[in-house]
């Protein structure tokens, strides 16, 4: 599996995006995210620790996989941008589109907040 998966609690870490994108299995991660949809998962966090190159293949990936969790009533957000693609999500007028943390852990913290409001 090129995208990793990992939960913590009752988040869900989606990573790997930076090799993701240089393999021909990045097709599957939507059928992996669905997996984790089926098990339940509702709080995601997509990292992007270590990716800097953005285009139409990886806005398309993470729109895809956005879109089916929200779809499943699910909540994603997104974690360690570099600034390459912050400047891109501001570019692209996709900041409002996700909430943007520094960390993981400010992201699991937002869930934590969420849930108690």
């Amino acid at each position: 599996m090129a995208l990793n998966i990992r939960n913590d609690g009752d988040v869900t870490i989606l990573s790997n995006f930076r090799q993701l994108m240089n393999d021909p299995r990045y097709v599957d991660s939507a059928r992996d995210v669905d997996e984790q949809l089926d098990q339940g998962a509702r709080k995601f966090v997509m990292e992007l620790a270590g990716v800097h190159e953005t285009g139409a293949s990886f806005l398309g990936v993470l729109m895809t996989l956005t879109r089916e969790i929200r779809r499943r009533g699910g909540e994603v957000v997104i974690a360690r941008p570099s600034p390459q693609i912050a400047q891109f999500l501001v570019d692209m007028h996709m900041d409002d589109f996700w909430d943007v943390f520094r960390s993981v852990d400010e992201a699991q913290q937002f869930y934590g907040r969420h849930d108690a409001g």
